[in-house]
C-alpha cells in the first residue's frame, strides 16, 4: 500500500493538491507554484514561504505578517512538514477551510493566552505576484520576533489576481531560413477571453528544423522546455503585455545551426510569458530568464541556464553538460544518466542536484558564504566533474 498523501492548498491558484506529509517543500501540480513550509517564530503557526525566497533573507508569515529572520532551504530549524500544516488548518479552520489557524472555535495551543480569533479577520496572506518581476510584497508593520496582535486569522485567498486581457486585431508572419514565426492577436470575444483597456495578449508559434542549438532569451513568467523525438523545434504559448504587444524575434545561423529566439516587451511596458519550447532531445539549449519559473523535462543535449528570481525544476535529464548561473532562486535537477561536467554558480540561491548511483565525481568548490553537502561518491581522478561557486547559498549533491 502506498504512502497516504496530505492535501495542501495552493496560495497561487487556490486549488488543493497532494503532498508528501513529511516534506517541507511543496509544488502545485496545477500552476507550478512552489512553497517552503516554515514555522513562524512570532505566532508559531506553519507559514507558506515563497518558492523564490532568498537565502538568509527575512520572510513574512502568511498569517500574522511578522517577519522571521533568515531562511535556509536545507537544515532550517524553522522547517515544518506538510502534515503539520494540514493538521493546523484542519484543527483551527471552519469546515470550509477558508481561514488559517485561529479561524475556528479552538484556541491556538501554542499560545493558550490568546483566545481563538474570529474567522477571516486580519490581513490577507502576502505573496509574490508572478508578473511583478520576482519582487515580494512586504507585510505591514512587521518586525522579527514580535507577537501577533489578537484576531489574526487571514483567509487562504488566491494569490494571483486574474488579469483582464485586451487584444488588438493583428497578425504578423515571418519566414526566414528554416524558421517560421507566427504571432497572432485576435478578437477577444472570438477567443473566449476578457478584454481590458490597454492590455494585449498575443499567441506565439515558432517552428524550425535542422537546429543544433536553441538560444532562448525570455521575459518574466513561465517557460516549459521538453525533449521530444521530433526533428523540429517548436515554441508555442502566449505573451501578455501592459500596453503594446510584446515581440518575438528570431534569427537562424545556418553555419552554426543555431536558432536565437528573443522575447522582448514593448518600450516602456511590462510583459509576461507562458511558453512551451519543444526541442529534439539531443539539441543543445541555452536559456536566459529574468524571473519566473522554468520546468525542464527529458533533455539530453548540453544545457546552459542563466536566471534570476527564478524557480527551476528539471527532471529526466540525460545531458552530459549542465551549466547553471542562478541569482536569487532555486534549482532542482534530477539526472537519469550521469553527467560528464556540471558547473553551478549560486548567488543568494539554493540548488539540489540528484545524480545517478554508480559514478564518482570530482567535486571542486569555492564558497564565500553558505555550504555544499556532497552525498555522492567522490574521487580526485574521476572523469566526471562538478564545479561549484557559491556567494551566499546552498548546494546539495544527492544520489538519484
Amino acid at each position: 500500500m502506498g504512502q497516504e498523501l496530505t492535501q495542501v492548498l495552493c496560495l497561487e491558484c487556490g486549488t488543493a493538491g497532494d503532498a508528501d506529509p513529511q516534506l517541507s517543500h511543496w509544488q502545485c501540480d496545477k500552476c507550478g507554484a512552489g512553497f517552503f513550509l516554515r514555522r513562524c517564530s512570532a505566532c508559531n503557526w506553519v507559514s507558506y514561504v515563497d518558492g523564490l525566497q532568498g537565502f538568509r533573507m527575512p520572510w513574512p508569515c502568511t498569517w500574522c505578517g511578522r517577519f522571521n529572520r533568515g531562511f535556509s532551504q536545507n537544515q532550517d530549524p524553522a522547517a515544518a512538514s506538510a502534515a503539520e500544516l494540514a493538521a493546523e488548518l484542519t484543527r483551527y479552520s471552519p469546515p470550509d477551510g477558508a481561514a488559517g489557524p485561529g479561524g475556528g472555535g479552538e484556541a491556538n495551543p501554542a499560545n493558550p493566552a490568546n483566545p481563538a480569533p474570529a474567522a477571516g479577520s486580519g490581513p490577507a496572506p502576502r505573496a509574490r505576484d508572478p508578473g511583478d518581476g520576482g519582487r515580494a510584497f512586504t507585510a505591514d508593520n512587521g518586525s522579527p520576533g514580535t507577537a501577533p496582535p489578537p484576531g489574526l486569522a487571514p483567509p487562504l485567498t488566491r494569490r494571483r489576481q486574474v488579469r483582464r486581457i485586451g487584444l488588438s486585431i493583428a497578425m504578423v508572419a515571418a519566414c526566414a531560413a528554416v524558421a517560421t514565426v507566427v504571432l497572432t492577436a485576435g478578437d477577444p470575444g472570438a477567443m473566449g477571453m476578457a478584454a481590458g483597456h490597454g492590455s494585449t495578449t498575443r499567441a506565439v508559434q515558432v517552428t524550425a528544423s535542422r537546429v543544433g542549438t536553441v538560444d532562448f532569451q525570455g521575459a518574466p513568467g513561465q517557460l516549459t522546455i521538453v525533449g521530444t523525438g521530433s526533428s523540429q523545434v517548436t515554441l508555442t504559448g502566449q505573451l501578455h503585455g501592459d500596453g503594446s504587444a510584446p515581440v518575438v524575434s528570431t534569427r537562424f545561423d545556418r553555419a552554426a545551426r543555431t536558432l536565437v529566439v528573443s522575447v522582448q516587451c514593448a518600450p516602456a511596458t511590462q510583459c509576461t510569458q507562458n511558453l512551451r519550447l519543444a526541442v529534439p532531445a539531443g539539441t543543445a539549449t541555452t536559456v536566459r530568464q529574468p524571473s519566473g519559473r522554468i520546468v525542464l523535462t527529458g533533455l539530453a543535449g548540453p544545457l546552459r541556464i542563466t536566471a534570476a528570481n527564478v524557480d527551476i525544476s528539471a527532471s529526466g535529464l540525460r545531458s552530459a553538460d549542465l551549466t547553471a548561473v542562478i541569482t536569487s532562486g532555486h534549482l532542482s535537477a534530477t539526472f537519469t544518466t550521469p553527467p560528464h561536467q556540471v558547473s553551478i554558480t549560486l548567488t543568494s540561491a539554493q540548488a539540489a542536484l540528484r545524480l545517478p548511483d554508480g559514478a564518482a565525481y570530482r567535486v571542486t568548490q569555492q564558497v564565500t558564504s553558505g555550504y555544499v553537502r556532497v552525498a555522492v561518491p567522490q574521487a580526485g581522478s574521476a572523469p566526471r566533474s562538478v564545479t561549484v561557486r557559491i556567494d551566499s547559498g546552498e548546494l546539495e549533491l544527492l544520489p538519484a
